[in-house]
């Protein structure tokens, strides 16, 4: 037994290595390290006491004070190491190399996560607790705000604290046709009192879910989005390629509460509308309709009106007294650009954008599937500030001729690009409102066929934002990353794994026994 202490000495150095390596992977200091580095220590002191006379008897000599200069020095280079590590830990650098930049925040989940102005903490519920994945993008949020924080949780090995939130979605999930695997959990947010959670199903988090429950926790009240219906507008319960479900759930995800109303029924606009949209109407609405809507601007609400080329409604009355012109027309783009994604003429692809709060830093492409010119009549009125939003390439024009088949440029009575699409129309309404009011030639650009179109989303949740002095809120959305793998059949697996497996190492191995023969005569 004293022989065997004796020789402790480098079992306890190896404890107490395995120690500090785990401390320096997880950043996590438990009762286990501390357990294992006084074992450790015990170890090496045992075995220094049972060999006391030995260490006095090589002291003396040469190669004993050559031992102890190696040790220092190995020592010192070991403490360089971990402060270097130490330093490295407290001062993470990422460097994304993708092309779609998967490992890097959006936008718009930077500019949330600035947003934090207290203490946030995430716990984060998954079957075996620690998830690599999850905790990367935890990770990449943490590292933008360090008012944010988060802990693993594992719902079996901590039943109570998984009951005291109500947890019951979690577990391990494999795609039946991707064949991936991954781990779904539930993740509780807390600030300030405040609480959102993030449930998945069969399905693994994303950056989406973080910046949603993020933005939800952080605006507090739920501000309420209204459509008008009555007169052929778009229907936000429609899933098909001209509804505007996908327009609805975005702004659900943003934390708002979207709902349906009409005019008439209602006889006037609710208290708690936070902005009004009316989406492409067919038909004209009622005076009394837009008697409604004009008192609300000039209580300073917010109106969002997204027209469509004739025969559709311009509103021109009301247009008037907002300063704005709604062109009799169709704009035609004639530059070709926008062929090289599958748009033709009437579909203009829009790269032109004023220096506005909702276009600032946009940098992407937008399409108006069939748009009429929208533009700011010079001098306004009533004072009413106009500007435009964004405008169509040079090689485009209003074409006014509504009934030929054919779209040619004449001088004389179309009107000549850069055309305006939408503009952005304000007014004062007392000390600290103001009222607000955008107006598009197209209401098809944020319809389910062309929402996912490069911009498009991101350009009608942003106007929404906008409108309701969301403004902190505004950018460009994360997108989910691009699907890079490669299928392969059985057979060209089975090829693959051939060469990898057994033709390159026994290509390596008869390349060295060539040269070790050749060596050898």
């Amino acid at each position: 037994m004293k022989e065997q202490l004796k020789k402790a000495d480098l079992l306890g150095l190896a404890i107490i290595a395995a120690a500090v390596i785990s401390y320096s992977v997880r950043s996590i200091w438990s009762v286990y390290q501390t357990v294992a580095v006084v074992l450790g220590g015990l170890l090496i002191v045992a075995s220094l006491a049972l060999k006391t006379a030995e260490i006095r008897r090589n002291l003396g000599r040469r190669s004993a004070r050559f031992g102890i200069n190696s040790a220092v020095s190995v020592v010192f280079l070991v403490g360089i190491l971990a402060f270097v590590n130490y330093l490295g830990a407290q001062h993470v650098k990422r460097v994304d190399t993708t092309s779609e930049k998967i490992y890097s925040l959006s936008d718009q989940s930077t500019s949330v996560v600035q947003q934090i102005k207290q203490d946030l903490h995430i716990k984060a519920f998954y079957p075996g607790g620690d998830y690599a994945p999850a905790r990367d993008l935890l990770d990449l949020f943490k590292g933008r705000n360090s008012k944010m924080s988060y802990e693993f949780i594992d719902p079996d090995k901590q039943p109570q604290v998984a009951e005291q939130y109500s947890v019951t979605q979690y577990g391990d999930f494999q795609n039946p046709l991707s064949g991936e695997s991954y781990r779904y959990g539930t993740l509780v947010l807390e600030m300030g009192g405040k609480t959102e959670r993030i449930e998945k199903q069969s399905e693994p988090l994303r950056e989406e879910d973080v910046t949603n429950a993020l933005m939800k926790i952080v605006k507090g009240e739920k501000k309420t989005i209204y459509f008008t219906q009555g007169h052929g507008e778009k229907n936000i319960e429609d899933s098909d390629r001209n509804g505007y479900s996908n327009a609805k759930g975005g702004l659900e995800k943003e934390g708002y509460v979207v709902k349906t109303i009409n005019l008439v029924q209602e006889g006037k606009v609710p208290d708690d509308t936070s902005a009004l949209v009316m989406a492409g109407p067919t038909s004209e609405p009622f005076p009394n309709e837009m008697e409604q809507i004009d008192g609300f601007l000039d209580k300073g609400g917010s109106v969002l009106i997204l027209l469509d080329p004739p025969p559709a409604p311009s509103l021109s009355d009301f247009m008037k007294k907002w300063s704005i012109s709604v062109g009799n027309n169709f704009v035609v783009d004639a530059s070709g650009v926008g062929r090289l994604f599958g748009a033709g003429p009437t579909i203009p692809l829009v790269t032109r954008y004023s220096r506005h709060k909702i276009t600032e830093n946009f940098k992407v492409m937008t399409f108006f599937p069939f748009v009429r010119s929208v533009t700011p009549v010079d001098p306004p009125i009533n004072g009413v500030t106009v500007e435009k939003l964004l405008e169509s390439n040079e090689r485009s024009w209003g074409e006014t001729n509504l009934k030929s088949n054919e779209a040619t440029f004449d001088e004389k009575t179309d009107l000549k690009g850069p055309i305006s699409l939408a503009v952005v129309a304000t007014k004062p309404q007392g000390e600290n409102k103001k009222s607000r009011l955008i107006v598009y030639g197209n209401s098809a650009f944020a319809s389910n066929g062309a929402f996912g179109l490069q911009g498009n989303g991101n350009l009608f949740l942003n106007t929404v934002s906008w409108l309701a002095q969301d403004e902190n809120f505004i950018s460009i959305r994360p997108k989910n990353p691009e699907d890079r793998r490669i299928t392969m059949t059985e057979a060209q697996g089975r090829l693959v794994n051939y060469v990898l497996v057994l033709l390159l190492p026994v290509g390596i191995i008869g390349a060295g026994i060539r040269v070790w023969v050749k060596r050898r005569r």
